[in-house]
């Protein structure tokens, strides 16, 4: 038959069906790998120097002159280098997690395993309150010792709950509940049938507990007098930064004494203190050639003068860090054939963080570490001088951060933000001085004098400075 097609019509080609390989030997991977060239990305796998300058297929496929070709290469295994280097490691280090092990507490360490041996383990119901300013290692100790002592509390059953994450203070009593078992319903009443019926003994655990506060202090006092009730087999174990929490809110149990916690007041880390638990993380990853000695011990030194907080002085140093790595980045991109090293943090770098943290005059002020900082003594001063001039003993946060920061700038002192200004009035009530009376908004924070006026003096102990504030009065 004839064909029908014009010859000047184009014939299409169709792709080849691949024939079956069944009979035949499959190739090797390195006969693949010499047919089959890789991506750019994925010929950046292994040696990336080696790849970029021995590859033909990846250099056909950078539209780069041979010179900038090499140097593209010696950049990206500079930055290979520095991802596998020690900031990373030293980085992970200094996070602000709770720590593998625990250094400087030797003393609150041995007072909750009395706690536990001597009551919850023994069944015989009480509380522990424990307190002390934030970045101290309160919850970090606690969960330390629950962790080592295991075995020691097989049998009892342990309950802990962050009471920051509850949207109400009673909203404590379904979620303890839910966790005990307890349908749905009049909640705090079947909680107290539970907890006093037979069974073995229930650890509670409430982290935060200064968020339960509520009118007329219901439900603090009705969870402090749960290990008093009669057959009742709860141990409670509260976690706040206010010192006086059971003393002034709940003035009720100072008047049933069998209904008083123990106490037990983790105070400020030390600048020793501080300096040992950064040198202890760096120990573990092999980071001391990365973070300069003398520059941790300015860091801690600084921080203690504040708040002796240990997650802070673990984030400077981490910010610290990132900074000389992102300096090293920007050398080896500017200057591409310079040989790649990791540079040491010194006190520059720390003192950069310092003073976007505290302030300029903060970071580059010598310090003597003495035991009542200037910062403290100068916020005790705006308290007593705003006190004198009004009507109420109390004054919100953030009238008392404003007249600091006043005070500050007369001074010629650099001040803190609002935020760390909470934290020097945590240090201060551990220390007690202030009385603090938390709210939803930090800057509502009703702050108040612990000690009699004529008692400030002695208190910070320097005469001359607290008599020229008292006699120039606020800015």
């Amino acid at each position: 038959m004839p064909s029908t097609r014009s010859q000047n019509q184009p014939t299409l080609q169709f792709p080849r069906r691949k024939a079956s390989r069944l009979g035949s030997r499959p190739k090797s991977f390195s006969e693949n790998a010499e047919s089959t060239p890789l991506s750019p990305r994925k010929s950046h796998v292994g040696d990336p120097l080696g790849v970029c300058l021995k590859n033909t297929s990846l250099s056909e496929r950078l539209p780069l002159s041979p010179r900038k070709r090499t140097g593209v290469c010696l950049y990206l295994m500079r930055s290979f280098f520095l991802a596998e280097s020690g900031y990373q490691s030293v980085k992970q280090a200094l996070h602000t997690a709770v720590p593998e092990r625990l250094l400087s507490r030797e003393a609150e360490r041995a007072a909750i395993v009395s706690f536990l041996e001597n009551h919850v383990v023994a069944g015989k119901p009480s509380s522990l309150y424990i307190s002390g300013a934030p970045g101290t290692g309160k919850t970090a100790c606690l969960n330390c010792v629950l962790q080592e002592q295991k075995a020691l509390l097989k049998g009892v059953q342990t309950v802990l709950i962050n009471c920051m994450n509850l949207r109400s203070s009673h909203a404590i009593f379904p979620l303890l509940g839910e966790r005990l078992g307890v349908p749905k319903g009049n909640s705090e009443g079947r909680l107290e049938k539970l907890l006093t019926r037979s069974g073995p003994t229930v650890l509670l655990v409430l982290d935060e507990m200064d968020q339960l506060d509520s009118k007329s202090q219901e439900v603090l006092y009705t969870i402090f007098e749960w290990p008093y009730l009669h057959s009742s087999r709860v141990c409670l174990i509260g976690i706040a930064n206010a010192l006086d929490l059971t003393d002034r809110i709940l003035p009720r149990l100072q008047a049933k004494p069998h209904c008083r916690p123990k106490l037990l007041n983790f105070p400020p880390y030390s600048r020793e203190e501080l300096n040992a638990i950064v040198q202890d993380r760096l120990t573990q990853v092999s980071g001391e050639g990365v973070l300069d000695a003398a520059a941790v011990q300015f860091c801690a030194r600084k921080v203690s003068a504040v708040s002796g907080d240990a997650r802070k002085v673990l984030d400077i140093c981490r910010r610290a860090v990132e900074i000389v790595e992102a300096t090293d980045r920007s050398k080896m991109a500017s200057e591409p054939a310079a040989s790649p090293k990791v540079s040491r943090v010194s006190v520059p770098q720390v003192a950069r963080v310092l003073s976007e943290v505290y302030g300029d005059r903060m970071a580059s002020s010598s310090g003597d570490g003495e035991s009542f900082p200037l910062q403290q003594k100068l916020l005790v001063c705006c308290l007593l001088l705003i006190i004198r001039n009004g009507k109420s003993k109390e004054v919100q946060l953030g009238k008392l951060c404003e007249a600091y920061s006043k005070l500050c700038k007369q001074r010629q002192v650099g001040g803190v933000g609002q935020t760390e200004c909470l934290s020097l009035c945590s240090l201060l009530e551990s220390r007690g001085i202030f009385t603090l009376k938390k709210a939803k908004e930090a800057r509502l924070t009703k702050v108040s004098l612990k000690i009699e006026e004529r008692d400030v003096e002695n208190a910070l102990k320097d005469r001359t400075l607290l008599g020229s504030i008292l006699a120039a009065g606020l800015p």
